[in-house]
C-alpha cells in the first residue's frame, strides 16, 4: 500500500469539515494572568532579597580585601599568600552563589508559567467541548475573523477563577544545603 493511497483511505472515512472555531491569544492571557503577577511579585520579592544578602556579604568581602592589603607588609609572604588565596576562594563562591540563584529565579519562574500555560490548555479543552468547537486557532495565525470567535477573555475569566485562591511560593536553595 503506497502511503497516498493510505492517506486517500484514511481521509476518506473522516469527516475533516470544521463548522465551529475559536480563537485564543494564548501568550495575551498568560501575561494578563493575576497568577502571572503573583509570580512576577514574588520572583522580584526573592531578587531584592538576594540582592540585600550579597551587598551585606560584599561588604564584607570589601573589609576584608582592605585588612588583607594593610596586612601586606606586616605579614610574612606565605601568610599572606594563604589569606589572598582564601580570599579569592571566597569570591568565587560568592559569584558562584549569585549564578546558581539567579538561575533557580529563572528556572522557578519557567516552571511556574509552564503550570499556568498547562491550565490554560485544559481551560481551552473545557471551553471546545462545552461550545463544541472544532478547532481553536492561535488568534495570531488568523488575519481577519469575527470577534465572537474570539475566547481569550473566557479563558482568562477561569484562568484567573481557577488560581485566585492558588498559594505560589517561590523557594531557592543554596546549593550548599543539597
Amino acid at each position: 500500500m503506497s502511503v497516498s493511497s493510505f492517506a486517500q483511505e484514511s481521509t476518506q472515512d473522516v469527516d475533516l469539515s470544521v463548522k465551529r472555531i475559536g480563537l485564543v491569544d494564548i501568550e495575551g492571557v498568560l501575561r494578563s494572568a493575576e497568577a502571572s503577577e503573583k509570580v512576577r511579585s514574588l520572583l522580584d520579592e526573592q531578587r531584592g532579597k538576594f540582592q540585600q544578602e550579597f551587598n551585606i556579604i560584599e561588604k564584607q568581602l570589601q573589609d576584608t580585601e582592605r585588612d588583607l592589603t594593610l596586612k601586606r607588609g606586616v605579614i610574612s609572604d606565605a601568610e599572606f599568600d594563604n589569606q589572598r588565596i582564601a580570599f579569592q576562594k571566597k569570591v568565587t563562591q560568592l559569584q558562584q552563589d549569585i549564578q546558581y540563584r539567579r538561575q533557580a529565579l529563572d528556572n522557578a519562574y519557567q516552571k511556574a508559567q509552564n503550570d499556568l500555560r498547562a491550565l490554560a490548555i485544559d481551560i481551552l479543552t473545557e471551553i471546545a467541548a462545552e461550545k463544541q468547537l472544532d478547532l481553536i486557532l492561535a488568534r495570531n495565525s488568523a488575519l481577519i475573523f469575527l470577534p465572537h470567535f474570539n475566547i481569550s477573555n473566557e479563558v482568562l475569566l477561569r484562568l484567573n477563577e481557577r488560581t485566585k485562591n492558588a498559594k505560589i511560593e517561590i523557594e531557592i536553595t543554596n546549593p550548599d544545603d543539597n
